[in-house]
């Protein structure tokens, strides 16, 4: 196996890994707002800073699961448009928009790795029931951005190989036709 292979493999590993604690923390939010109902029906008691938790479960769960569902092309695209394009345009179309894509993720970047130093350097406390730090809470933003920096990059050269090869079929196609057009004298 060749090492931009590997490389992969072990990338989609990682993705399917985020993916897999993303859904983990789903069930255990679901029984936790399950349980929290019940007592709070049963015998009056809630848990206060369950809220807490699960609003940072929530933003943990959104940046563990977008590589996954950009890999497979799950995101929302504007199929009304892309469907009435060829192939090869639609390709281009991809290539062009998944290209400013990695442009915003590398800028998000950025600017969430800046963040989350700043507020790890500054001991930044948030002001809630629970009084965390922030970083440990909002590490995973830049991560998320990370990822889906590098998985961007795989779509638009899949997009890029996909709009060459029509490209180089349209002109093989174009010469087969001429060489029809025209027939040999021999």
């Amino acid at each position: 196996m060749k090492t931009l292979q590997k490389a992969e493999f072990l990338f989609d590993k990682i993705i399917d890994y985020m993916l897999t604690l993303a859904a983990v923390i789903i069930v255990l939010d679901a029984l936790a707002v399950s349980m929290d109902v019940i007592l709070r029906k049963v015998i009056g008691f809630t848990w206060a800073p369950l809220y807490e938790i699960i609003t940072y479960s929530l933003l943990w769960m959104t940046f563990l699961g977008t590589t996954a569902i950009m890999r497979q092309n799950g995101h929302v695209k504007m199929d009304s448009i892309t469907g009435s394009l060829s192939a090869k345009n639609e390709a281009l179309l991809n290539v062009i928009s998944h290209s400013i894509c990695i442009l915003i993720a590398a800028i998000m970047l950025y600017y969430t790795v800046k963040l989350t130093l700043a507020d790890y350097q500054a001991s930044f406390i948030l002001a809630s029931i629970l009084n965390p730090p922030k970083w440990p809470i909002e590490i995973i933003i830049p991560i998320g951005f990370f990822m889906l920096f590098l998985q961007l990059i795989r779509n638009t050269r899949d997009f890029l190989k996909r709009y060459l090869l029509l490209s180089g079929m349209e002109k093989a196609d174009d010469k087969k036709s001429d060489v029809k057009k025209f027939p040999s004298h021999t």
